[in-house]
């Protein structure tokens, strides 16, 4: 007799079925629960490395406020103990409005309401980040200055906020993560509820203002540039920035050229590169973008609102006069006791004559000399000033300046060692010709033309800069460490991330 086991079959294969869906369900649920960690996981890397982007961008608009002066949406606020800073976002925030860098008994806040970005959803990491930003005089004297100025202090702490868990897991090893970035621990933020990482820098800020020329061209209104020329940059105090040329130290070399050669340009109305190489920066203010820039190899960014002091008439009391003219010598005094010159009228210098600027004949370094033209300095043809290379000289001069050909023989072949200001108006400053004009002026009144084969190697402030032809101009970065008093900006002394918070040590 045959049995039937079909019964048995039909519960065979259910088993089979109830098991293979477990099975299956076991493998979606853990697949599911690795992917979430990993999710989770990434989410929490990403908005780290987003809490220290905020962090910069909260130094970033601290350099700005410093660079120029605009504190708005800055708060003003006292030390909340001695001279120690807050080490969590005060709440509220102070009412005061900074109305300029701070001094030793307070300290400028930029609020993280102020310095806030949202993302779209979806987000790989955190939806929104902020900083918080002080600026304080960290206890440091203008006597610990060589230029006697302030140094500043900078902590921006960024945060990014995070959705979702606090923590990938309840294991130990997520434990020690989450410890150690601080994903549970708001720190330093007044919203407590706001769960996130918070990282801070600190930057330590050194003022390059009085120390000199902190770019190489500085105009309040527009550059139009073209021709085969450039701008660029070289240091003729550092020997691997700069060459020794025909036994003279500290040259402009291309082979070392460096890209420092920043504008300045405070309307971009009227701007124009022409696609010409800008080996440094661009920044402007204005409504409308400098035109070609394709060139520039450096950043382009706005706004660009430095103080540009205005230059004026001496006021000497003791002097020489010159007769007005064509002079012969021009000599020097010592440092301590510069010699001074007035030139009521116009000084010419024109065709086969020549004006020697000499020292006084001891022969010591660093001899000083002060020159006042009322009217036009003027060198045209082959007529030539020589100035010797022991000597600083400072002009000032009421009308137009020309210097064309190799009318200006700086024979110290340093930027610093002369000094053209302008301080008329509506007036023309010109550098023609194929020869090397070594120096810096300062002329905000003036309309300037650099124009010929040759160079300009210093620096530079006008209204308004003409560069045509193949002249090129070459910034000393040596100026930016000099005695000049020209326009300047602040540049980073130190800059660190500071880890010292014991809720981000890892606890065992």
């Amino acid at each position: 007799m045959k049995n039937n086991d079909t019964s048995r079959q039909e519960g065979s294969v259910l088993l089979t079925t109830f098991l293979s869906i477990t099975i299956l369900t076991m493998i979606c649920a853990t697949s599911l629960y690795i992917a979430s960690q990993n999710a989770t996981g990434g989410a929490q890397t990403a908005s780290w490395q987003q809490s220290l982007t905020a962090a910069e961008s909260g130094v970033d608009l601290a350099i700005r406020a410093l660079n120029t002066n605009d504190w708005s949406n800055w708060r003003l606020s006292s030390y909340p103990s001695g001279t120690t800073l807050p080490t969590n976002e005060p709440s509220p925030s102070p009412t005061a409005t900074a109305a300029g860098i701070p001094d030793s008994s307070h300290y400028n806040l930029l609020p993280s309401s102020k310095c806030s970005m949202t993302m779209s959803a979806p987000s790989e990491g955190a939806l929104s980040t902020s900083a918080w930003v002080t600026v304080d005089t960290g206890g440091m004297s203008t006597a610990q200055d060589t230029n006697s100025k302030q140094w500043y202090r900078i902590r921006s702490t960024g945060q990014a906020s995070i959705t979702g868990p606090a923590r990938a897991s309840m294991n130990k090893l997520d434990n020690d993560l989450r410890n150690t970035i601080a994903l549970k621990f708001n720190r330093k933020n007044a919203n407590s509820s706001t769960m996130g990482p918070t990282r801070t820098i600190e930057v330590i800020m050194q003022p390059i203002v009085a120390s000199g020329w902190a770019r190489g061209i500085t105009l309040k209104d527009w550059v139009s540039m073209s021709g085969s020329g450039l701008v660029d940059s070289f240091d003729s105090s550092n020997p691997f920035k700069s060459s020794t040329i025909n036994g003279v130290l500290g040259q402009y070399d291309v082979t070392k050229r460096q890209s420092h050669g920043d504008i300045g340009i405070m309307d971009s109305a009227s701007a124009d590169l022409r696609s010409t190489y800008v080996y440094g920066s661009v920044a402007y203010s204005g409504t409308t973008a400098v035109k070609n820039t394709t060139n520039v190899q450096g950043t382009i960014s706005t706004p660009f609102t430095p103080t540009i002091s205005t230059v004026s008439a001496p006021t000497w009391s003791t002097f020489t006069t010159v007769a007005a003219g064509n002079p012969v010598t021009l000599a020097a005094g010592k440092k301590n006791s510069p010699a001074y010159y007035k030139v009521t009228g116009d000084l010419t210098v024109s065709g086969g004559q020549t004006l020697a600027i000499t020292d006084d004949g001891s022969g010591a370094t660093g001899q000083e000399i002060y020159v006042w033209v009322t009217g036009k300095l003027t060198t045209s043809g082959s007529g030539q000033i020589n100035q010797a290379s022991n000597v600083h000289i400072t002009w000032y001069v009421g009308g137009d300046i020309t210097v064309s050909g190799s009318s200006y023989n700086n024979q110290s072949n340093v930027a610093s060692n002369l000094t053209i200001n302008g301080y008329g108006t509506n007036n023309k400053f010109t550098d023609s010709g194929s020869a090397n004009f070594i120096g810096t002026v300062n002329a905000p009144g003036y309309d300037a033309t650099i124009s010929g084969s040759g160079s300009f190697m210093g620096a530079i402030i006008t209204d308004t800069l003409t560069i045509s032809g193949g002249a090129s101009f070459h910034y000393d970065e040596a100026l930016s460490t000099g005695a000049s008093s020209a326009v300047g900006n602040y540049a980073f002394a130190s800059w660190f991330e500071d880890n010292s918070d014991t809720a981000r040590l890892i606890a065992y």
